[in-house]
């Protein structure tokens, strides 16, 4: 059962025909770091504890727009699910990458943030045996990511629920590579969210892939909240709050 949060009440913004707050959806399958990310096990404790880059992005527009949200913590897959659904759980996320299917239900801001797309493999990142694209081997990801960016690159053949599952995988040789967001997961190992006991390299796609917070088309003034939270954006590059995120929450991942 998804735990509810009411957090910032405020009246300057609200739904048009009613006073229910916007309904922010986050994916607690797994750490996202430095963008988004938690401790703990139950969604009480990553509710409590949520932080990251992208978390502060747009909680912060959000908040300074005086907007009165609730937080609801669920798997990624059911996030896009009630997402998609004109009476949903979810007006809006973040950490969305594009895919045709997802702009048929929703909007999506400018990018947050981009990063790097590859394949991490057991080996020693020093060394300079490493190998090259076209990659050959087994390879393994997670359910419900989204693999477009990898273009004519292998795919996974094979899918776990989590990332953490699909890093089980990759250590008990189970797949060779594991195809992924390259800065997650490593930050996420740095920050001991993730548990992988061997020594891990990578190989990095030349393109980065973007994220966004992504909005509901059914939600309440979907258009408006777009146009906010980009505007948003700008004005805190421009102040330098962007900035000072960055500094912050790339330190602690040390990415």
């Amino acid at each position: 059962m998804a735990i509810w949060l009411t957090l910032f009440s405020f009246q300057l913004w609200a739904a048009p025909s009613t006073s229910e707050p916007l309904k922010v959806c986050v994916g607690d399958g797994s750490p996202w770091p430095p963008y988004t990310y938690w401790q703990g096990e139950t969604r009480q404790q990553k509710a409590d504890t949520l932080t990251g880059f992208a978390t502060d992005l747009v909680l912060s527009a959000l908040e300074s727009n005086d907007i009165t949200y609730q937080l609801v913590l669920m798997p990624w897959a059911r996030v896009q699910h009630e997402l998609a659904r004109e009476s949903g759980r979810c007006d809006l996320t973040w950490d969305a990458s594009y895919k045709p299917e997802r702009a048929q239900y929703s909007r999506l801001t400018a990018p947050l943030y981009s990063i790097s797309l590859g394949y991490l493999y057991i080996g020693d990142p020093t060394t300079s045996a490493q190998p090259t694209l076209p990659i050959s081997g087994s390879v393994c990801g997670v359910n419900g990511y989204n693999y477009a960016g990898f273009g004519d690159n292998p795919k996974p053949r094979f899918e776990a629920n989590t990332l953490q599952q699909a890093l089980r995988m990759l250590e008990a040789g189970r797949c060779r590579f594991l195809a992924s967001e390259i800065e997650p997961v490593l930050g996420g190992i740095r920050l001991g969210l993730y548990q992988f006991s061997r020594d891990l390299a990578y190989i990095s796609l030349p393109n980065p892939k973007a994220f966004h917070a992504q909005i509901s088309r059914y939600a309440p003034q979907a258009n408006d909240l777009v146009v906010l939270i980009n505007n948003y954006l700008v004005s805190a590059a421009q102040r330098g709050e962007i900035e000072k995120l960055r500094q912050h929450y790339f330190q602690i991942g040390s990415l």
